[in-house]
């Protein structure tokens, strides 16, 4: 019997979704950024998703310190420093670019705090995504500014 190839429709489809929805993000935000200040709109975003989630999925396992360490690191780290950045300094395409590089630093972290080891095979392509990341920050055209990049470099390691 022949083995098929490719994506299942419904799993192409739902790729294609979240494209669309990871691509309209960002100008979304811009768009709220434009009425509300970044850390109000950053608040509105994990409140509106937390309630209405915490009625139905059980607390973590993990202890307070650390689920609060969480939300404090994304809700106000990633996001309140990411949206601060879009507010005037970066535009939102290349923030949502940039905000990628929570990659490497979660590698890094992962090495330094749990011993984890990175082959070759990955640190290949950590080379190969550094060097594009050098592409796209050498070739801005004034569509951020050194602040904007910075915040956006630390809402990524938050």
């Amino acid at each position: 019997m022949p083995t098929r190839h490719g994506l299942p429709p419904m799993h192409l489809l739902l790729a294609v979704a979240i494209m669309a929805v990871w691509g309209t993000n960002f100008v979304v935000i811009k768009f709220a950024l434009e009425h509300l200040p970044p850390l109000t709109l950053a608040l509105l975003r994990f409140t509106l998703a937390f309630f209405p989630l915490a009625l139905f999925l059980p607390r973590p396992k993990v202890g307070l310190a650390n689920l609060a360490a969480y939300g404090v690191l994304i809700g106000a780290g990633q996001f309140g420093i990411l949206f601060t950045a879009m507010r005037a300094d970066i535009t939102p395409g290349l923030a949502s670019l940039v905000v990628q590089t929570q990659v490497f630093f979660t590698i890094f972290l992962s090495m330094r705090l749990t011993g984890e080891k990175v082959g070759l095979y990955q640190l290949v392509a950590l080379l190969l995504a550094s060097s594009g990341l050098a592409v796209i920050a050498f070739h801005t055209d004034g569509s951020a500014t050194p602040l904007g990049l910075g915040l956006v470099l630390l809402a990524a390691f938050s």
